[in-house]
């Protein structure tokens, strides 16, 4: 005798008339090659893509280096540039100082010619009487001396 349950079907009951059969071994081991076959896939994936960014990072720092070697070599370059600048102003400059110093030289000496020549001669330089007039006032000079 059997008895009937009440309620849903079982699920390991089969419907009648049709019958399944098991699931054959090839089929699991199938599905494991793909499993297997798409791990691999997706690894090999990630490491290109590791290379590809390593790479790109590779080449962005030294392109990075190349321009900033290429600033300091244009640095150098502009102060070597105003340095030789620089150096011909000072030699420019230095030739006209030397230029203002022995005209003042050569006026000292005309200076002193004039006065060995015009009589200064008959007392010594330093008491000679200079051409110049005396911006001091007759009140100073007479303070002066008797103080």
């Amino acid at each position: 005798m059997t008895a009937r349950r009440h309620g849903p079907p079982l699920a390991s009951r089969r419907s009648i008339g049709r019958e399944q059969a098991p699931p054959p071994v090839g089929t699991v081991a199938r599905t494991v090659q793909e499993a297997i076959d798409t791990g691999e896939a997706i690894s090999v994936g990630a490491v290109n893509l590791v290379k590809n960014t390593a790479r790109a990072a590779i080449s962005g720092a030294r392109d990075v280096g190349v321009e900033a070697g290429s600033a300091a070599v244009a640095a150098v370059r502009g102060s070597i540039a105003a340095a030789r600048e620089i150096g011909g102003d000072l030699g420019r400059i230095s030739g006209l100082v030397l230029n203002g110093t022995f005209g003042a030289a050569r006026e000292l000496g005309n200076d002193l010619l004039d006065l060995v020549t015009a009589g200064g001669a008959k007392r010594p330089l330093t008491k000679a009487t200079s051409r110049r007039r005396s911006h001091t006032s007759e009140r100073e000079r007479t303070t002066r001396r008797s103080a």
